[in-house]
């Protein structure tokens, strides 16, 4: 879509879940080995009691909704916040929701309230995310 297209309170959002064969693949792609993702035995001594997911699985979640869903191909992610609320855990179902909350036409810019929820409902995730969609005139050279 582009700037012209959207509107203020549009969202979309998408179930997801994380394994720890997810973690491991996170882990390989990042360096990040923290042993609260992958040690049974140190998580267990842990304030959470159990191992917990990388947070920053939960917020790639957003380039997906941003970059193919809403706005859309042709999508250019410029600038993300994030506050880590909760921690996710592995097996269990979350959502993540993005929703359109400013819209800048001189500057073809969109702000997005961008969130993760756990399967209680319990935000998890929230920050905000800036976008530039596809200019008009590019969408209508790909159509």
């Amino acid at each position: 879509m582009s700037i012209d297209e959207l509107t203020i309170g549009m969202r979309v959002e998408k179930k997801y879940s994380i394994s720890h064969e997810d973690a491991i693949k996170f882990s390989e792609m990042s360096g990040d080995w923290n042993p609260a993702h992958h040690d049974k035995e140190y998580a267990e001594q842990s304030i959470f009691k159990q191992r917990v997911a990388h947070g920053m699985f939960s917020v790639i979640q957003f380039s997906g909704l941003l970059g193919m869903d809403l706005p859309g191909l042709g999508t250019l992610w410029l600038k993300q916040s994030v506050e880590f609320l909760k921690p996710a855990f592995f097996g269990n179902e979350y959502t993540a929701v993005v929703e359109v909350i400013a819209i800048e036409l001189d500057t073809n810019t969109v702000t997005f309230s961008t969130e993760c929820f756990d399967q209680e409902g319990h935000k998890i995730i929230t920050g905000e995310g800036v976008v530039k969609p596809i200019p008009a005139k590019l969408k209508q050279k790909s159509q």
